[in-house]
């Protein structure tokens, strides 16, 4: 495996919407995979999300009651054809928060 390609985490493929505030603004990009210390927002080209680096976003995971709110920090941007990906780090998340998406991370990738 290439090094540069390892997580630390184990990461779930999926395709959800998560909620992203900024300056009074709700955005909902695609959530395309999760672990328990980030996500990967994507959101079509065009209709970009505003360059913010220290974004909060919101989460509702299926079998998860609670919503999930994080602080995040924008770790890398990237252009991918139609789509425009950000992959943020998780900065400030509730211990609680960061268990409901570990257990869900666990579930997609069939180890739980």
């Amino acid at each position: 495996m290439n090094p540069k390609n390892q997580r630390k985490r184990n990461r779930a493929t999926v395709n959800l919407l998560a909620g992203e505030t900024h300056r009074g603004k709700y955005y909902l990009p695609l959530l395309a995979n999760i672990s328990e210390d980030g996500i990967y927002l994507e959101s079509p080209t065009g209709l970009e999300m505003p360059r913010v680096h220290d974004p909060v976003v919101e989460l509702s995971l299926p079998g998860i009651d609670s919503l999930i709110w994080a602080r995040c920090q924008l770790v890398r941007e990237e252009n991918q054809g139609f789509f425009t990906g950000r992959a943020l780090r998780f900065v400030n998340i509730s211990a609680v928060d960061r268990k409901h998406i570990r257990l869900y991370v666990q579930r997609c990738i069939g180890i739980a």
